[in-house]
């Protein structure tokens, strides 16, 4: 699919939206739209800007996403955990994942033994749809077990 038709399906959920808040408002549902005299909806071009500028942003979010996660696993690649962490955060902070990415911040954290947060990760992974991250969860719940014993 090229970028034209992503936008052109973006302007239309745009529309779509703007069109069901403006009726649920004025049914007593969904998000609040003051409908007054002066209440002008947007025109099809207002709509088009947003929905293109709306699509520019999905797309530096991704491209900052991509940069930082292959920082990241540079980190990785030299066994430096905590900078792994540090890039993956940031990576993550732009609304963007990936579920290995999940996973490997599991395996990453159960290296570091910081077992609660391995786990979250591998069950984010599992719901992202990884599925490895299961038998990696189990085997986390056992590594915790034999670490906190020998501590």
């Amino acid at each position: 699919m090229n970028n034209n038709s992503t936008l052109k399906r973006f302007a239309i959920v745009v529309i779509l939206m703007a069109t069901f808040c403006s009726a649920s408002s004025a049914q007593g549902r969904g998000r609040y739209v003051t409908i007054t005299p002066e209440y002008k909806p947007m025109s099809q071009q207002e709509l088009e800007m947003y929905a293109r500028a709306e699509y520019a942003r999905q797309m530096s979010n991704k491209a900052n996403f991509e940069k930082y996660q292959a920082l990241a696993y540079e980190r990785l690649q030299v066994l430096d955990y905590n900078g792994f962490i540090y890039y993956s955060d940031y990576a993550l902070s732009f609304g963007w994942h990936t579920d290995k990415l999940y996973y490997d911040r599991g395996q990453t954290y159960e290296k570091l033994h910081e077992y609660r947060k391995a786990k979250k990760e591998y069950k984010k992974a599992i719901k992202a749809g990884y599925y490895p991250a299961t038998q990696a969860l189990e085997q986390c719940k056992e590594n915790y077990k034999r670490w906190k014993k020998n501590r």
